[in-house]
Order: structure tokens, then sequence, then C-alpha cells
């Protein structure tokens, strides 16, 4: 039987077809460096950048992607991420919580943490820190597995992180008792909205929310969920966050019929009716799944914040009237990467129970279970994280 570390060579000097080359994008060794073989090959593509919660903690968000660059099957036993410099720990993974933040080929989570024969997978990470002289300058990851009935521990992927995001807006609704559906930073169905595109991966809804809105008696819609006009959300205003460039003015799109997503709806209409803002310094904001024949601007448009863009519809890829809102780094929302963001003051002591509650409210009607928020309701410079009750009054 071969040794590990022979079977590791051997399949890598397959891959690569038998040549003594390195391969493309490796980084050049020192002449004292050690070298290990390391059968999953790891990377951060986009840097994290830090942001604060409406808990008053910091949030680090990101990916790691892995390949399992063998013919076996590797097992993952755990992920620590250190802190690059004093070797400390900050956020440790065992195989249950490995497998349920790890995403391979078109499975959103794997019933087990592994990787099989050539196989990628990425793992969404969310650390929090108190305080952000706490966040580390740079992280790194150790993962202990299994392959082949053999344990290996390598530690890959070191990152950097970016400082705390200091970008604030203004909010792009105004009133109270909205929901900030699908937020950060571990509902999966925006912080794990990978997609494939032009040859690579972005994940343009990192920090996306999906606003909804609570009539009175905490209901998001009454009546017959399938008129658009029942849900508490639709038609409402919505509002430039920034001074800014309208980029793009999308209008005259058809609401999608409540209940269920779109059939066979291609990647150009996803958005529906849409306004995107260049906010400048590579930032861009998206307004999605506006009302037919509501949106008030134009492309080219200068725009002041609190300016009316249009109104809450449910064109596009959308299942109930919304306002999908995000920030990411390029004009294209979907071929680009989501970045976060602050809201420069509202108010928020409540919270949804859970996203099976929430989905539960668009479903029935009835109001949405709450419960209440630790702290200070009163919120400055932070992002509203998932399920927030939030009043833009004032």
């Amino acid at each position: 039987m071969k040794s590990l570390l022979a079977s590791i060579v051997s399949a890598v000097l397959l891959m690569q077809g038998c040549g003594g080359s390195a391969m493309s994008g490796s980084e050049p060794l020192s002449d004292s460096a050690e070298v290990r073989a390391t059968p999953i090959v790891a990377r951060v593509d986009n840097v994290p950048i830090p942001v604060k919660g409406s808990d008053n903690r910091f949030h680090v968000v990101y990916e790691l992607t892995l390949v399992n660059f063998t013919g076996g099957t590797a097992s993952l036993q755990r992920l620590n991420v250190l802190d690059a410099r004093s070797r400390a720990v900050v956020a440790s993974l065992d195989a249950g919580q490995f497998a349920q933040r790890l995403a391979v080929a078109s499975s959103r989570s794997s019933a087990l943490a592994e990787l099989g024969p050539s196989q990628t997978g990425l793992v969404y990470l969310h650390l929090t820190f108190d305080d952000p002289s706490a966040i580390p300058a740079t992280l790194t990851h150790e993962l202990t597995l299994t392959l082949n009935g053999q344990p290996v521990t390598e530690t890959v992927a070191p990152t950097a992180v970016n400082p705390p995001t200091n970008l604030v807006l203004a909010p792009p609704l105004k009133g109270g008792r909205y929901v900030a559906g699908d937020g950060c930073c571990d509902s999966i169905r925006h912080v794990r909205a990978t997609l494939p595109l032009n040859g690579h991966l972005y994940n343009g809804q990192r920090f996306a929310i999906d606003w909804e809105l609570l009539d009175a008696q905490g209901r998001i819609h009454t009546g017959d969920p399938k008129v658009l006009q029942n849900y508490a959300i639709y038609g409402q205003p919505v509002f430039a966050v920034a001074d800014a460039t309208v980029i793009a003015a999308v209008d005259g799109m058809p609401d999608s019929p409540p209940g269920a997503l779109p059939a066979n709806i291609g990647i150009e209409q996803a958005d529906g009716n849409h306004v995107i803002l260049d906010l400048g310094n590579g930032h861009y904001a998206l307004y999605a799944h506006l009302a037919p024949n509501s949106v008030k601007v134009v492309q080219g448009q200068r725009v002041r914040q609190g300016d009316v863009l249009g109104h809450v519809g449910s064109s596009g890829n959308s299942s109930e009237p919304h306002l999908h809102f995000q920030v990411s780094d390029g004009p294209n929302p979907l071929a680009s990467n989501g970045v976060p963001y602050l809201i420069g003051q509202f108010v928020s002591s409540q919270r949804g129970v859970s996203t099976e509650a929430f989905d539960q409210a668009i479903v029935d009607g009835q109001p949405l279970a709450l419960q209440p928020l630790d702290g200070s309701p009163q919120h400055v410079s932070a992002l509203p994280l998932d399920l927030s009750i939030v009043d833009f009054t004032h």
C-alpha cells in the first residue's frame, strides 16, 4: 500500500499531467520554508469586511473555498479559525457544525462534512467580536480531517481582514414595523446565494435584506394572499440612501403572482423592475422587485438622499411583495460581491423568533411571533440583523 504522501503526490502529478512545474497561482517559497502536502487546498477569494450589527457586536462574514485534490474522500472533522499572528483560536466548528456550513456542488448544505474525490465545497463562515480591536488583522484556517483512514491536519488559506465598514447610508424605507427578512448573518437564502457567472463565483447578496412590513396587528398581509395590495408593504415608496447617480432604472415588468417563485425566469429578469445607484467609491445599491410603472428615475440622473425612486412591488424573481436591498462592489448586482453597510439611525427592540415563523406569517397572514431584543432600542450606524423589527421614523 502506498503511503498517504505518496498517494497525494501521485494524484497531484496525475492531475498536472506528470510535469514537474509548479501549479498555476502558487506562491513562491523561501529557501527555509517547510514544504508540506496539503490534500485539501483552500482559499478565501473575498477579503472580509467586518460590520457593526444591531446587537452592537462586530460580524465577519466570508466564504472559505475547499478543494479535495485527491482521489479519496476527505472526512472533515474540525475547522479552527486562527489569529494568524498569535495562533489563538477565534472560532471553531466541530464535524456537525462543519456540515451545516458546508455547501458542495448544487447542494446548499451537506449531510456530512465530506468532500469526495476532486470535489469543491464552500464553507460559509460567520465570526463575531465584541470590539473591533479584537478582530485579527489576518486569519488562517486549521483543518483536521481523515483521508483514506489516516488523520491529516493542515493550516491553509491565510486572509487579511479589512477594517470595519464605515459606509453609512440613510434607510431605503420610511416608517415603522419593517422586518429585516433573510438578513445578516446566518439566514442562508442571501448569505449563501453564491452564483457561478462569467467564469467566477459571486455572492452579491451576502448582506442583502428582504424588507417586509407588519401592520398594526403584526401581520404581513390580510385577506386573500393572492392579492398584492393586501400586503402591508405593497406600494410603499423607496428612497435614495445617499446622493448618487442612477446607473440602471428598469420598469414595465409585471408583478409576479404571490405564493411561489415564478418558473423559468431568466437571469436578466431576476431583479424585476429595479433601480441601481452608484454611491461612489466602488459601492452600488440595488432596489429590486419594484411595482410596474412606479420607477421615478432614469439612467444617468443624479438623485439626492431621500428622493423617491419607486414603489415596492413583486416583479421579477419574487414570491410576494417586498423590497430587496443590497450593496455590492460592482454595477451588476449578480456579477459582483455584496459588501456590508450601516444605517445611520433606527429603532429596534424586537425580532421575529425564527425564519420558519417569518415564512409561516407570509403563508397564513397571522401575526409574526416576536421576541424582545437585549440592549438599547436606539441604534446609530449599525446594520439591522436578521428578522429585526425596525422603525425608521426617528
